[in-house]
Parts: C-alpha cells; sequence; structure tokens
C-alpha cells in the first residue's frame, strides 16, 4: 500500500491493523466422529439398545449397528408397524428376539382379573300402613328420598362383551417398549459371550477405521463367530472371511476332524478341498488322522481323503508318462537344433572336398556287375587258352579214367 492510500485511510479514520494468531491445525472431522463414537462405546454412554446373551449385556447404539449390517437395519423396520407391513419374513432368520421385561399389573387390572362378588340385594325402606283418613307427614326439607333399587342394565352381547386377550395386553406392551429410547435383544443360538463382545468390537473398531485383529481363543468362539457373521444373520462378510481363515491355521492332527467339520457346517467347501489336499500330501499324518477315533464318527470325510489319495496316485502316474513324453521331446529338439545349426556353419575346404571323394568313390558302385562278368568272361577265355596250349593231355584223361574203371570193374 502506497503513502497516500495510507492517508486516505487515516483521514477517512479506517486503519488496517494487521494480527497474526497462531491457531491448532484443523482437525479431521471424520477421524473426531469415529473417536467419538468409539469413545461412547467404551464407557457405555447413549446407548440405545442392548445385547443379551449367554449373562452377559452389552450396550450399543441403534444407529451403529444399523449402519454396519443391512440385515440389522432391515430387523429394525420390522418393529415399526408401518414397515412391518412391508417385510415377509426376518432378515435376521431368528437371531435376534425383542426382550419384554415383565411388569406388576395395575390395581384396575387386578381388579377386572378377580371374580365378581355376589350380588346383595339393596336395602327398600318399608312405610308403616296408615288410615286413609290420615295425612301423610310431607318429608322434611333436605331429608333423603327412600332408597330404590335400579336395576342394572343388560349386558352387551357380541364380541363387545368379549374381554381383550393378553395376547392384545402383550402387543401394546411392546408397542409401548418400541417408543422408548432403550431396546434390549436377546441373542439366540450363541454359546459365547466372547463371540459377541468380538463381533461389537469389530463393528466399532473397523467401522470406523481403527486398527482392529482377529484374535478368537477357542474354536468354540470361531464358530460363534461364523454364525453371527453369515450372510443370513449380521451379513458381515469381512469378519466371515477372518473366521474362515481362521480354520487354516495352527492345523494338527488332534483338531484338523473338527475343522473339516466345521467346514461342512457353514458350507466351506473351498476351504475344506484345501485343508484335505494338504493332509494327503503329507503320507504320515495322513496316517495318524485315517487311524484315529473321532474320524470314524465322520464317515464321508474318511471317504473323501480315500477318493483324494486315489486320485493323487492315479495323477501321480499319468504326471510321470506326460514328464517322459516332455523328455522325449526335448530331446529330439535338440537334436533338430544341433543338425540345423550344422547345416548353417560355413564350410571348409576340407569339407568341401569330402564329399566329392565320396560321391568319386561311389559312382562306380552300381557298375559291380558288370564288372564281375568281364572277370569271369576274362577267366574263361584264360581257362580256354590253358585248354589249347595243354592239348592231348586234356583230351588224353577222359580215355584213361575209363580204363582204369573198367579193370577195376572186372
Amino acid at each position: 500500500m502506497t503513502a497516500p492510500q495510507e492517508c486516505q485511510q487515516v483521514a477517512a479514520g479506517v486503519v488496517a491493523v494487521s494480527v497474526e494468531v497462531n491457531m491448532e491445525p484443523e482437525q479431521d472431522g471424520a477421524a473426531v466422529l469415529a473417536e467419538g463414537l468409539r469413545s461412547l462405546y467404551a464407557k457405555g454412554e447413549l446407548c440405545d439398545m442392548t445385547l443379551m446373551g449367554c449373562g452377559e449385556r452389552f450396550p450399543a447404539h441403534k444407529a451403529m449397528l444399523a449402519a454396519m449390517s443391512d440385515n440389522f437395519r432391515k430387523f429394525l423396520r420390522l418393529l415399526v408397524p408401518q414397515d412391518a407391513e412391508a417385510m415377509k419374513s426376518d432378515p435376521m432368520e431368528g437371531l435376534l428376539t425383542l426382550f419384554v421385561p415383565e411388569q406388576p399389573k395395575p390395581a384396575a387390572a387386578e381388579a377386572s382379573a378377580a371374580p365378581p362378588a355376589a350380588e346383595v340385594p339393596a336395602p327398600t325402606t318399608e312405610v308403616a300402613p296408615t288410615d286413609p283418613g290420615v295425612p301423610v307427614a310431607p318429608a322434611a326439607e333436605g331429608a333423603a328420598a327412600p332408597a330404590s333399587v335400579v336395576p342394572a342394565p343388560p349386558a352387551p352381547e357380541g364380541p363387545a362383551a368379549v374381554q381383550p386377550p393378553v395376547e392384545a395386553a402383550a402387543a401394546s406392551e411392546v408397542a409401548q417398549l418400541v417408543k422408548s429410547q432403550s431396546w434390549e435383544f436377546q441373542i439366540v443360538g450363541v454359546a459365547t459371550a466372547e463371540a459377541v463382545r468380538i463381533v461389537l468390537g469389530y463393528m466399532y473398531g473397523v467401522g470406523t477405521g481403527a486398527e482392529w485383529t482377529y484374535e478368537p481363543s477357542s474354536s468354540e468362539v470361531n464358530k460363534d463367530i461364523l454364525n453371527l457373521a453369515a450372510s443370513n444373520k449380521f451379513g458381515l462378510a469381512h469378519l466371515h472371511e477372518h473366521a474362515a481363515r481362521w480354520l487354516a491355521k495352527g492345523l494338527t492332527t488332534a483338531n484338523v476332524v473338527e475343522r473339516l467339520v466345521t467346514c461342512e457346517e457353514f458350507g466351506l467347501g473351498m476351504l475344506r478341498e484345501k485343508i484335505i489336499d494338504q493332509l494327503t500330501a503329507n503320507p504320515a499324518e495322513l496316517t495318524v488322522v485315517s487311524c484315529s477315533l473321532e474320524i470314524m464318527k465322520h464317515p464321508r470325510i474318511l471317504q473323501d481323503l480315500l477318493c483324494q489319495v486315489a486320485s493323487l496316485a492315479q495323477r501321480g502316474m499319468v504326471s510321470r508318462a506326460a514328464a517322459l513324453a516332455a523328455q522325449a521331446a526335448e530331446a529330439e529338439e535338440k537334436v533338430e537344433k544341433v543338425v540345423e545349426t550344422r547345416k548353417e556353419e560355413p564350410k571348409t575346404e576340407e569339407e568341401k572336398a569330402e564329399p566329392e571323394e565320396v560321391e568319386e568313390e561311389a559312382e562306380p558302385e552300381p557298375e559291380k556287375p558288370a564288372k564281375k562278368k568281364e572277370a569271369l568272361a576274362k577267366a574263361a577265355s584264360k581257362s580256354a587258352f590253358v585248354g589249347q596250349k595243354q592239348g592231348g593231355k586234356a583230351l588224353e584223361k577222359p580215355p584213361a579214367k575209363k580204363a582204369k574203371r573198367g579193370a577195376a570193374g572186372a
């Protein structure tokens, strides 16, 4: 700002004042909200519902559970009359039931429930007879008139005469409980309170972005969590996956059959197949499990183990044959590559000369029969020439032999 401008502001009575204020950095609103919800749950403050199971009570907030579970939100709508008409079935399949505490009956209800007392006739005032000529003295002012019996009105006939049933009273109590701020739900089919605690901790932890680890203390707790987090109960798919993966941890020959049974109970087919594959890949462990008494109670698991062993043996033979075929193919490919590389290499002068010599030596081979004939002809001519040279000797031999044969015969 220039000096003239400052003078004008001073003249007008307006002066800019710069003030430096060190303010704290803004906090993330989502983080503050998440921390607040976790704090309310930890302290049990402003809770408007309670889950009851295994003799323990677990305060919670309907908004938090409804935000994490679609099935629970639909279940809450069942408690509202106008929404209950739209719901045809229980979205949580009987996992939760609204708990209605017993309340003392009012005095009016007890009086109506008491048997009616015996009817007593109303008292009547008897008047002494008098002579007709004697006038009767009028009643004094303010004196009570003689009592008269008024007949009771007849009891109405039809539906109006029937007393309201107990179910109607119970329904009214449920309606009053629904209108109240705190609801109580009884959890059905859960054997451990730790499972309920882990489910609520998951909702408030994972739902608010906090760190959370899955560490059940036993297989029974894990089974309850598989039940609570199932798709037809609270519908917590991520928690259900954690419980399923827990079954594959710490497998031993002592607990493998129990976990295979759990997989069958909750429809974990893929995990069951992987456990069986791992068991059949270790012959020593498979022998221990197959000889145990526990597996005799589950013949289906034993049958699946035997089928898996048979399929492995068959696959081993097929794989071995395939390996031999692959080795033969590789050897053939190597030979072909060697032949191709030799063809592509440049030939030296000696290698070039060798085929010519072979060709020269190989050319006369077809003419061998003709040479043999010529040799035979030469041999015949030589024998003829020798015969001619020896002349008479050759001709004289046969008669001499005949003469000798004749003398020998005589």
